[in-house]
């Protein structure tokens, strides 16, 4: 059986990759989450770059002594990320030559997927040793 330790360690490295990997795609493809970004949201150049600097942040303070907070802001980013699968899903079809077409189904496989992260890794901040 995996000890609590071994599932900690797992998830922190899991989630590092996560966060480190979207951070880098927020960053070297900024054209394709612009392309997704919900229009009735402000800035998204400016929010795509910010998004990458928080996960970063997210994926060090992991391997910190502010790893519970992390965890919770983790859950958070991911709750705020929502509504950006939701706007993928109901405006699919206006989406205009994307540089990664995401499928239908695909974004449609992705909005629960969310919550599974946010779960995760809102129970990660909630034990009692992480």
């Amino acid at each position: 059986m995996i000890n609590t330790s071994t599932i900690s360690t797992l998830s922190r490295l899991l989630w590092t990759g996560i966060l480190l990997g979207a951070g880098l795609a927020h960053v070297v493809l900024p054209e394709a989450f612009v392309a997704y970004y919900p229009t009735y949201l402000p800035w998204p150049q400016v929010a795509i770059y910010a998004s990458a600097v928080v996960e970063w942040l997210l994926a060090v303070m992991l391997w910190s002594t502010m790893q519970r907070a992390a965890w919770f802001a983790i859950a958070a980013l991911m709750l705020i990320y929502v509504p950006v699968h939701v706007f993928v899903i109901t405006h699919h079809e206006t989406v205009v030559s994307p540089p990664v077409a995401i499928p239908l189904w695909l974004a449609w496989v992705r909005l629960p997927m969310q919550f599974l992260l946010i779960g995760w890794a809102w129970w990660l901040g909630r034990r009692k040793t992480v």
